[in-house]
């Protein structure tokens, strides 16, 4: 029945009654006996109940079972993926083409708003950490990055200490954190205990916020999809959507999520960490050669999103820019060469699908 009500809404844009499921889904079944069923979905938070309709709607909790669980795969047809592959391997030598005819090829294909990454090798690493003290519950978190870069932050201290434990925990975290990335620092942050742990959350923290800012050049499309759907139209909702696209900063934050997870990753409604995306949903993956050269795709859209379409087509491109990234790489000579797999796309429905 919540397969029926998400189908069915994300078709129509409007509440789902028991009479439409009698009749397009559930013939042998009667009304009082949908009725029944609704409710105690309704009673588990998986759907709601709008005061202006006799239909339901699901909710964000709702969507979340449904992509996990209830999915199933619509992947792009034979005829779609060998025009898909035509269109790249036409750009095939210009590797800069490749994320705007990425953001183009999934904006059409989901009819939402695509966002894509270029390839970038500049993936925030530690190679010296300092504490530099400033007061006796104050010190000042400073990583050179292998970039050559240099990151602070001021860090409130949980008790006073001495110059030379700060001089200590930087040698120590330095020595350990030498090369991690933000997500290997924050595993490795598990093991430690005290100012180390602090000061090593503290690091990481400067690591997320440097990849945020890897993402300052990005390709959009079709944010005309997003603003003629029933959700956006004659209302100032978009409003956020259009702001976070259009600032560089906060489009990274969304964005960099991808590079902490494998798979794909569909974040929704109120799962974002952003308040100006809650109103929407996203489906993020990363593609590249690992951790050394990658980027990230992005379909965003209304929480009332045909989510089996946008992560089949992101899955489907991801691969397909995998191989051809690796295989540029093994043709220049470059590091980071060698191809990175997907989840098989025979498993089982959401199987390799993480929320926020």
């Amino acid at each position: 029945m919540l397969k029926h009500v998400v189908e069915e809404y994300v078709r129509t844009a409007t509440p789902v009654s028991s009479d439409t499921i009698v009749r397009r889904y559930e013939p042998s079944v009667s009304s009082a006996t949908v009725r029944n069923e609704l409710y105690q979905l309704e009673e588990l938070g998986l759907i709601s109940h709008p005061h202006t309709s006799a239909g339901r709607v699901p909710t964000d909790v709702g969507y979340r079972f449904f992509v996990e669980h209830l999915m199933e795969r619509d992947g792009p047809t034979a005829g779609e993926q060998r025009m898909i592959r035509h269109q790249f391997h036409q750009v095939e030598p210009d590797v800069d083409r490749w994320a705007h005819l990425a953001s183009s090829v999934l904006a059409n294909a989901v009819q939402s708003a695509a966002v894509v990454t270029p390839l970038t090798s500049s993936r925030a690493r530690v190679r010296r950490v300092a504490l530099v003290w400033v007061q006796d519950t104050v010190a000042l978190v400073t990583v050179l990055l292998h970039s050559g870069g240099v990151r602070q932050q001021v860090l409130h201290l949980d008790r006073p200490v001495e110059r030379d434990e700060l001089d200590r925990v930087g040698n120590r975290l330095t020595a350990l954190l030498d090369e991690k990335a933000a997500e290997h620092v924050i595993v490795l942050s598990s093991a430690l205990d005290g100012l180390e742990r602090q000061a090593a959350l503290a690091v990481a923290r400067i690591l997320e916020h440097a990849d945020q800012q890897a993402f300052e050049d990005v390709y959009y499309e079709g944010l005309g999809h997003i603003l003629s759907q029933p959700e956006f139209t004659l209302s100032q909702k978009a409003v956020p959507l259009v702001q976070v696209l259009e600032r560089s900063q906060m489009l990274g934050q969304l964005l960099s999520q991808a590079l902490h997870a494998t798979g794909v990753q569909v974040i929704i409604g109120t799962e974002h960490p952003l308040e100006e995306m809650r109103e929407t949903s996203a489906v993020l993956a990363r593609y590249g050669t690992g951790e050394d050269v990658q980027g990230v795709l992005c379909v965003l859209g209304p929480t009332r999103m045909a989510y089996w379409r946008a992560v089949a087509m992101v899955r489907f491109i991801g691969d397909l820019l995998d191989l051809l990234v690796a295989d540029a790489l093994s043709d220049g000579g470059a590091p980071g060469g060698g191809s990175t797999t997907r989840p098989d796309a025979s498993a089982e429905p959401g199987s390799d699908l993480k929320g926020a």
